[in-house]
Parts: structure tokens; C-alpha cells; sequence
């Protein structure tokens, strides 16, 4: 999100939000949340940190979507600030880094910061002293990966860019810092990139920016500080038409704070105001890049299937000339009960071929464990099978030769596609002829509401807002744990015990679990188990994509790789069931 853009968006949402409240705080996919306010207008607040375009606008009431189950870091930031008033949005610095200030009826006040750094991205609630209370997505980075109850970490500003700012009278003091050794017009151009690369690009074209690139900047600046920025989209065609044909344009949308002296794109759409046109610009490379990547993702299922397919034919074209056989069989076992006094002699049986012309042996190949007669049968036998099979295979191979038929069909719909809504219907039609798996819901689990409510399972939250699934029975262990839970969710079992399979959902795929949350599921599965009431417990814990159930192994019992260990004590923590 350009820097100087999202100044402008949060003085917009300082004038429509400070001193409200919030309602709720809705969860609308992995990485969006919905902030729902108690404003005149019913301000909906959305907070995107989707890769490559994250972003922070409000929504109209008719554009909201429908929410999903929340994720741990919802739960917490839902008890922690539905009812909250909103202080005030700052920025620390020029960084795309937001902070939101709440201010609690009742506890200390709490701080929601949301890093807008595209794959490095993340929101976090921190509470008075800023140590954090929850993340939505855990990083890999050491420094930066963000730990409950520690001091939040920042993001580092580049070199030079410490302590930038978008003063204007404080440009002179930062290009120093930033490049001392360029020329001024590189250093104004080299600093303009981080704040917004599309002005950057154009710096030289701007009128006066040759002659005296400073205060070229600071008039650029000014415009942020003074607000008074006039966005503009630069598009290959209108944006009305890239929504129906998203990806059909070459080229990526350019949004400016300013208009460009240069335009890189023949059609420019001009904005009152910077957050229509982030909601604009965002909303139309997120459908860019959602149809892309369906796209693609259909255009890999056909080439997969095709693939497949040739080797099916394959297949059952070598299986059919063995199939022909068949009367090659049946001659066999005839020649052999023609001849009464035939014998085995090693693996051959020597006959009279009464089906050639002039008078010989035949070689009828055979198994010496077998007397003549049972050779014969088995000749017969195999001479019906091939039988079979040849009629099978004819009905296999016009299956398939309708199917590539089909196929073809389907690369040209896809080809063909122009929008999101074509894409997705050849999308469905994939998945009814299982070139596809089932389709499911963005940001849910497959089965996760009905499975979840299933009465053969218990369902834990922690004061975390971690869901915590205990199953009852062995059944409800095997359901619990291959069809309710996901691969990266975390799986606890009392050690070398029969007893309950434990599930503490991982929306976010965190590698390790806040250790008050392993020690809570670690007991529940102690209690839960033929160990209960016997001292402290061992309780092994791993990834549920470790987890394995063996070929006729009884309901509830599995194989375990990768795991931990915990030594608990058995009970139920001080959680509330729901």
C-alpha cells in the first residue's frame, strides 16, 4: 500500500472513527477482519494483510460479506475490544505500520497494530505497556516473530529512513541521512520510492523537479500533510471493464496520490479521496489476482487429468491385446481333456494339436503342482477372465474417449473465460466430474461447523480463544481426528493409555503452541483417559498430519511420528466449555 496514500486514508478514518466504539469484531477470511462501528453512518472497518495488497478501508453496508468462525486471535481481540472507543489512528513514522488506541469501559487501554508489509504483514493487540496479547500470523523471522507477553517489535525502517518523517521542513535532514553521497535529484527520487514508487517513477517528469528537486518533494509532501491529495488509477481500460476481465489486461493497475506528468496507462480514473481509491484499486487487483490464480489452478487440474488419462489408454490398450488371448486358453484346456493320457513333464504338458493341419505336438505351457485335468481348469479359468476383462475394457477405453472429449470441451470453456463468474462455473463443473476435490468454503475447514457440533465431541475456548475438541468414544477419536481436524492442527494423546483424542485448532499454522495452551489440551487429554486420577501423566503431542491410522486398526487406535512429550497433571483447566 503506497505510503503517502495510506496517510491520506487515516486521516479519512480519524475524522469518520475516533470516539466511536465497536460493535464487533468479525472475521471474513484468513487475514481480513471486519471492525464493525458505532458511528451515525455504521462505519465497517476492514483490515486486509492478503499478500501482495494489504489494506485498510471501510466497506459499504451492501459490500459487506458474510463472516466465518473465528480464528484465536479473533476471539481474543473480540472480548478484549468489542466496546472499546477508538482513540485516535498514528503512524509510526513513514513505515506502513498503523496503531489504533482503545480506550476500555473497565481494564487498561489496548493498542491494535496492523503492519501493512504485504508477505511480512501482520495485527496485533497489545495491551497498555505494549507487550503483546495476540497475533494473527506467526514469522519466521527471529527478531521480529512476535511472542505473547513480550515487547512488540517494530519493523526495522531501511538505512537512512530512521526517524523519517512526511514534514516537509525535515526533507532536507533526511535526504542527508538517507543517500549523502547522491545527487539531489537521486536522493529526492531514491527516497520517494519507499514513500510511493509510482511518484518516484515519475519524479523526473515533474514539473520543476529538475530545476530544484527538493522542493519538488516537499510540495509532494505537503500535499500528504495538508491533505490534499488528488488519487488517480491508472488502468489499460476502465476499471468497470477490468472487474468483468480482471486478467485479461497485460498490465498492472498504477494507483498515485498525485497525478502522474507521465501517464504509464491510457485510462486514468481520478478519486475524491484516497480511500475510495484504495477500495477501488484493491478490490480490482485482489479480482486480478483471484482469477489468475483459479485460472491457473483449472488449467493445472485439465493438464493433470489429461496426463492421467493418456496413461489410462495406455494401460488398457496393452491389457486388450492380452485380452485377446482369451481363445488361446480355451484351446488349451480343450487339447488337454481331448487327450486322457496327457501328463505334466516339468512345466510343459505334450498333446496332439488337433487344430492344426497336419499332425503335431502342441506345447501347452502348465504347473507342475497341478495334475493335467487342474491345468486344464485353470486354462479355462484364465480363458473367461480375459473374456470378461476384453468386454470391460471395450466399455473403459469409449469412457475415456468420451472423457477426453470432455476434456478438450473444458480447455476450450477456460480458454474462452473472460471473468471471475465463468471461471468459477467451469470450476463447479470440474468438481461434479471429479477432476477437482469438493470445494470449501474460504478461510473454513471442511466439515468444520457440523463436524464440530457433533455431540461425540467436546469443545473447549481458552481465555486465548483457542478451540480446544475432545473426542468420547473411539468413533468420535477417528472422526475427531481424520475428518474434523486439519493437518496443521495440533493432536494430544495420554502416552502408551487408551483415552480421548485431543484437538487445539491452527487456523494460522503456528509451529509451536503458546505453552499455556499445550499444558490445558496435555490435561484435558490426561483426564480423559484410563490414566485419570493416578499422578502426573505423560502426553504426547504433534501435528495432526502425523498422525496415521494403520490398514485394520480398531477404531480410535493410530501410529504417532514427530511427537513431544508433556508431563501434566490430569484435569480440566480453568476453561470454559461450550
Amino acid at each position: 500500500m503506497d505510503s503517502l496514500i495510506l496517510e491520506g486514508v487515516l486521516r479519512i478514518l480519524e475524522r469518520a472513527l475516533s470516539g466511536h466504539s465497536l460493535l464487533a469484531w468479525d472475521r471474513l477470511a484468513e487475514g481480513e477482519y471486519l471492525l464493525r462501528f458505532a458511528t451515525a453512518a455504521g462505519d465497517n472497518l476492514k483490515i486486509s494483510l492478503r499478500s501482495p495488497y494489504p489494506a485498510l478501508y471501510r466497506l459499504p453496508h451492501r459490500d459487506t460479506p458474510k463472516a466465518i468462525d473465528p480464528d484465536p486471535f479473533s476471539g481474543l481481540a473480540a472480548r478484549e475490544l468489542e466496546g472499546a472507543t477508538l482513540l485516535g489512528l498514528s503512524r509510526r513514522g513513514c513505515d506502513r505500520v498503523v496503531e489504533m488506541a482503545w480506550e476500555r469501559f473497565e481494564g487498561p487501554r489496548r493498542k491494535l497494530v496492523a503492519e501493512l508489509l504485504g508477505k511480512s504483514g501482520n495485527l496485533l493487540l497489545l495491551d497498555a505497556e505494549e507487550r503483546v496479547l495476540a497475533f494473527s500470523r506467526g514469522m519466521a523471522s527471529a527478531f521480529r516473530a512476535p511472542e505473547v507477553g513480550k515487547a512488540y517489535q517494530p519493523p526495522v525502517p531501511r538505512q537512512g529512513l530512521e526517524g523519517a518523517s512526511l514534514d516537509p521542513d525535515l526533507v532536507e535532514g533526511m535526504l542527508r541521512r538517507f543517500d549523502p553521497a547522491g545527487s539531489q535529484l537521486e536522493s529526492c527520487t531514491g527516497l520517494l520510492k519507499f514513500l510511493s514508487p509510482a511518484l518516484s517513477a515519475d519524479f523526473a517528469h515533474r514539473e520543476g523537479a529538475l530545476q530544484d528537486p527538493v522542493s519538488a518533494l516537499q510540495s509532494i509532501l505537503r500535499a500528504a500533510r495538508e491533505d490534499a491529495l488528488e488519487p488517480v488509477l491508472y488502468t489499460q481500460r476502465p476499471p468497470e471493464e477490468l472487474l468483468q476481465q480482471p486478467d485479461k489486461s497485460p498490465e498492472h493497475p498504477v494507483l498515485s496520490p498525485l497525478p502522474l506528468a507521465r501517464s504509464p496507462l491510457p485510462v486514468q480514473t481520478r478519486f475524491r479521496d484516497c480511500e475510495e481509491a484504495v477500495r477501488v484499486a484493491t478490490g480490482l487487483m485482489q479480482a486480478r489476482l483471484e482469477t489468475r490464480e483459479l485460472r491457473e489452478k483449472l488449467a493445472g487440474a485439465l493438464h493433470r487429468e489429461g496426463l492421467r488419462l493418456e496413461k489410462l489408454v495406455s494401460k488398457l490398450g496393452q491389457e486388450r491385446d492380452e485380452a485377446t488371448r482369451w481363445e488361446a486358453h480355451q484351446r488349451y484346456g480343450d487339447l488337454i481333456l481331448a487327450c486322457p493320457e496327457a501328463v505334466v513333464r516339468g512345466a510343459i504338458i505334450e498333446v496332439p494339436d488337433l487344430y492344426a493341419p497336419s499332425a503335431s505336438l502342441a506345447r501347452i505351457p502348465a504347473d507342475p503342482a497341478l495334475t493335467a485335468r487342474e491345468n486344464a481348469e485353470k486354462h479355462y479359468l484364465r480363458a473367461r477372465k480375459l473374456r470378461r476383462g476384453a468386454e470391460k475394457i471395450e466399455e473403459r477405453l469409449a469412457a475415456s474417449a468420451a472423457l477426453a472429449s470432455t476434456l478438450e470441451a473444458w480447455r476450450q470453456r477456460l480458454a474462452l473465460a473472460e471473468n471471475l463468474d465463468s471461471l468459477k462455473r467451469l470450476e463447479m463443473d470440474l468438481v461434479r466430474g471429479r477432476i477437482l476435490k469438493p470445494l470449501k468454503e474460504r478461510g473454513e475447514h471442511r466439515q468444520e461447523q457440523a463436524s464440530e457440533n457433533d455431540p461425540g465431541i467436546r469443545k473447549y475456548r481458552t481465555e486465548d480463544g483457542y478451540v480446544i475438541l475432545v473426542g468420547k468414544t473411539s468413533r468420535d477419536n477417528d472422526r475427531l481426528t481424520f475428518h474434523v481436524a486439519s493437518p496443521h492442527d495440533f493432536w494430544f494423546h495420554a502416552a502408551d493409555r487408551s483415552g480421548a483424542h485431543v484437538v487445539v485448532r491452527n487456523p494460522s499454522r503456528l509451529k509451536e503452541l503458546p505453552k499455556a495452551v499445550a499444558l490445558s489440551a496435555a490435561r484435558l487429554a490426561a483426564h480423559y483417559s484410563r490414566a485419570k486420577g493416578k499422578g502426573r501423566v505423560e502426553v504426547h503431542y504433534a501435528l495432526r498430519k502425523y498422525v496415521r491410522k494403520g490398514k485394520g486398526f480398531a477404531p480410535g487406535l493410530v501410529t504417532l511420528r514427530n511427537y513431544r512429550t508433556l508431563e501434566v497433571e490430569p484435569g480440566i483447566p480453568g476453561q470454559t466449555q461450550s
